[in-house]
């Protein structure tokens, strides 16, 4: 049965925006991951940064071939430690090129 009473288009607007909007315990992580990314890694953070922190995964962005391979590889494990230790609960890291 429909609705007698329909929502104004503003309520609905808003329940959209606030869905679609990242919560603050995201951007939280995000800032956290790019503040300790900036602080132990400066040479690479020059070129790289953090584009994500959800469900455990931190997701680095850079535009060189070379620096994804030292961020996926070499300094893998180093980095994971560094946002353990931070306090984020962060189980996998991903690297993409831009």
């Amino acid at each position: 049965m429909a609705n007698s009473n329909p929502r104004p288009l503003g309520d609905i607007l808003k329940n959209i925006v606030r869905r679609a909007r990242p919560s603050a315990k995201v951007l939280k992580g995000r800032r956290l991951a790019q503040q300790i990314f900036s602080e132990k890694f400066p040479a690479l953070y020059a070129h790289a940064g953090v584009v994500s922190v959800k469900s455990g995964v931190a997701t680095l962005e850079t535009e060189s071939a070379v620096l994804f391979q030292e961020l996926e590889g070499y300094q893998r494990e180093n980095l994971l430690a560094a946002f353990r230790a931070a306090g984020l609960q962060v189980a996998e890291l991903r690297v993409k090129l831009k």
